[in-house]
């Protein structure tokens, strides 16, 4: 995955995080902000009109101050399952069509092709749920759909409707393969540096009853066997809580 792919994969995932704090729905200036220092072209604007569109996320104007509150609604993910499960498959020569369209840059194509394989995107988000249960399923489908998003707008010409799904599927695959790798290793990280932190804060305790005062850095790097460098840092993120 290029920078550029990366960095746009990021945005949507901010603008998909913010909707769910908001009952799935954004407001314009919302967008605007997070996409402020993008400089996204029009055509990879659309892109994310698309894809919050297909996340069942709705953009609304919030100039007027109205608040959204989540009470009383059912769970965003349970609603858009059962949004995803209306979509019904198309006869195979509108589909070959529509892939042939949106290879050519036909949008409205590109946006019928997602909605029709968003069904698809949520089987293969629920596959990795059941191998990788760490990882909520909201991630998940988030990660199928940008990456379904993202195999549309860079749709190569196929010389059939097989091939045009394989190539479909494998994109979407390889995203999701390198997506959730991400999100293992950051799971991985942050557990790492949370048990740190707890180690530390364990010592901390432990070295102030034994030695009657506040442990100095270089007391906690005896004592943990940790180079000074890493205690700063370590004491740094947990800021006031793990004063020395």
């Amino acid at each position: 995955m290029t920078d550029t792919a990366l960095a746009f994969r990021k945005k949507l995932e901010e603008l998909s995080a913010l909707a769910r704090r908001g009952s799935m729905r954004l407001g314009i200036s919302q967008i605007q902000e997070v996409l402020r220092d993008t400089h996204l072209t029009a055509d990879q604007m659309q892109m994310v009109y698309d894809y919050l569109d297909q996340m069942g996320i709705e953009v609304t104007d919030l100039d007027d101050g109205d608040s959204f509150s989540s009470s009383g609604r059912r769970p965003s993910l349970e609603v858009y399952l059962e949004e995803v499960d209306r979509y019904a498959a198309l006869p195979e020569h509108v589909e070959y069509m529509l892939f042939e369209r949106a290879s050519e840059g036909d949008k409205d194509a590109a946006h019928t092709l997602i909605e029709r394989y968003l069904p698809t995107a949520c089987d293969l988000a629920a596959e990795y749920e059941d191998r990788r249960s760490k990882i909520e399923p909201e991630d998940l489908i988030q990660e199928a759909n940008t990456g379904l998003v993202m195999a549309v707008a860079e749709l190569k010409k196929q010389d059939s409707l097989a091939a045009y799904r394989a190539w479909l599927l494998n994109y979407v695959t390889s995203f999701m393969e390198k997506s959730v790798k991400q999100l293992e290793e950051m799971m991985n990280s942050d557990s790492r540096v949370v048990n740190r932190m707890n180690q530390l804060a364990d010592t901390i305790r432990e070295l102030e009853e034994e030695l009657g005062h506040k442990p100095s850095i270089e007391e906690l790097s005896a004592f943990l066997e940790l180079p000074s460098d890493e205690i700063r840092n370590l004491l740094r993120v947990a800021g006031n809580d793990l004063a020395v």
